[in-house]
């Protein structure tokens, strides 16, 4: 019999095996990557640290800024209460400065107006009584309070009713008196001559021509115009006690003149 020998060294690919150099067991790891990692994860940590630094910085100076500002605010508030204490003490010392030019200009000195009544009183005219009374309510409104200056009324005798009505036109004039309110409140003859032996003779009046008198009574509200207006006229009347209180308020800018 035959024998088959089939050799299968031949058809069998030769395979070349590379050796890998075997790790020394004591030599380190590459770490590199691990690094890597690590410091990709710390980056936005440091970033997040570094702004939340950033933002604490300012918040403390904010804080800072606060408490200086607070200081500031209660300086400027203690401040503004002096102010308003000295305001108040000016507001004090103008009420009474104003009181004070009130009490002045309210004030029409007696002597002034007898002084004024007695030069516009006409040769042919007498003053016999002068008292002061309410003043005159208007005819057109009755109900009007009385002026606070209250008012005058004139007595005394004329020659004729013509020098009556003279006098209350020169009345009428007088800046101490409203004009407004000069009346004539009575006008009447008397019934007896009068007698040139004992009473004389009016002025102007013929020697042969017999006269009568005429009682009359004038009335007028005293003015209430503030006499800081007036200081002019008071001079001119004598009132210089007042005269001289109110110049000195008009210098000092008291009495807003």
């Amino acid at each position: 019999m035959y024998s088959l020998d089939i050799n299968f060294l031949k058809d069998r690919e030769v395979r070349v095996f590379q050796t890998r150099p075997r790790t020394r067991p004591g030599a380190p790891a590459d770490r590199r990557p691990l690094v890597y990692g690590l410091i990709g994860a710390l980056v936005p940590l440091a970033l997040v640290g570094g702004y939340w630094l950033y933002t604490r910085n300012q918040v403390n100076q904010l804080q800072a800024r606060s408490v200086q500002l607070d200081a500031e605010l209660a300086a400027i508030q203690s401040q503004l209460q002096e102010v308003s204490a000295i305001q108040g003490q000016i507001d004090a010392v103008r009420a009474e400065n104003a009181a004070f030019v009130s009490v002045f200009n309210e004030i029409v000195p007696w002597s002034a107006l007898l002084q004024d009544l007695r030069d516009r009183t006409p040769a042919r005219v007498q003053i016999t009584r002068l008292s002061q009374d309410a003043g005159v309510t208007p005819a057109t409104n009755p109900e009007a309070p009385p002026p606070k200056a209250g008012g005058i009324s004139v007595e005394g005798v004329a020659c004729s009713f013509d020098d009556v009505n003279d006098f209350a036109l020169v009345l009428k004039r007088s800046p101490l008196l409203e004009s407004s309110t000069v009346s004539i409140d009575r006008a009447q003859r008397q019934s007896e001559l009068l007698d040139p032996t004992v009473d004389g003779r009016c002025p102007g009046t013929p020697l042969d021509t017999p006269s009568f008198l005429v009682d009359y009574t004038i009335r007028a509200n005293i003015t209430d115009t503030p006499a800081s207006e007036l200081v002019d006229e008071l001079e001119r009347q004598g009132a210089v006690g007042l005269v001289t209180r109110l110049r000195a308020l008009r210098e000092t800018g008291v009495s807003g003149q």
